[in-house]
C-alpha cells in the first residue's frame, strides 16, 4: 500500500534515524547548500536520493528503492544494500550542517526491509538547487 505524509504529520519526527537524522532541518535559505550537498553524493547514493526526491512524501520500501533506483531486482538483502549506498551520503551531510535529508522506518515487527522518505518541504529545497532557481 502506496503512504504519502503531508508536510505536517507526525510521523516524520518518530522516524528511526538516529543523531544525523536530528538538528536543522533543510530550508528555502538552504539551496546553495543543497545544490553543493547533491555535488557531493557517491553516485549510487544520488540514484536512490533522485528518487526520493521525484516521490515527495511517500513512503518507500527498500525493495523498491534497490529495484528503480540501483536496476537491481534481483538484490538479496534490499535492507542492506540500500542502508549501504546511503553512507554514501556521510561526507555530503557532514559538511552540510543539515539533518539528512531523507527519514527512515524500521520495518514492523515480522517483517522485513526499512521504508524511506523525503518530507515534501525538503524536497522543494532539493529539487530548486538542482533547477538552480
Amino acid at each position: 500500500m502506496t503512504v504519502y505524509l503531508a508536510e505536517d504529520d507526525g510521523r516524520w519526527v518518530t522516524h528511526s534515524g538516529e543523531a544525523g537524522h536530528y538538528g536543522t532541518e533543510w530550508g528555502p535559505a538552504d539551496l546553495e547548500r543543497a545544490a553543493v550537498f547533491l555535488g557531493e553524493l557517491a553516485p549510487q547514493a544520488l540514484h536512490v536520493f533522485e528518487y526520493l526526491l521525484r516521490n515527495p512524501g511517500r513512503r518507500i520500501h527498500c525493495t523498491e528503492l534497490v529495484h528503480m533506483a540501483l536496476n537491481g531486482a534481483d538484490d538479496a538483502d534490499p535492507a542492506r544494500r540500500i542502508a549501504g549506498v546511503l553512507s554514501g551520503m556521510s561526507k555530503a551531510h557532514d559538511n552540510s550542517e543539515r539533518r539528512y535529508p531523507f527519514v527512515w522506518w524500521e520495518a514492523p515487527q515480522g517483517r522485513a526491509g526499512a521504508t524511506y522518505a523525503v518530507r515534501p518541504s525538503v524536497a522543494a529545497v532539493f529539487l530548486a538547487a538542482r533547477l538552480g532557481l
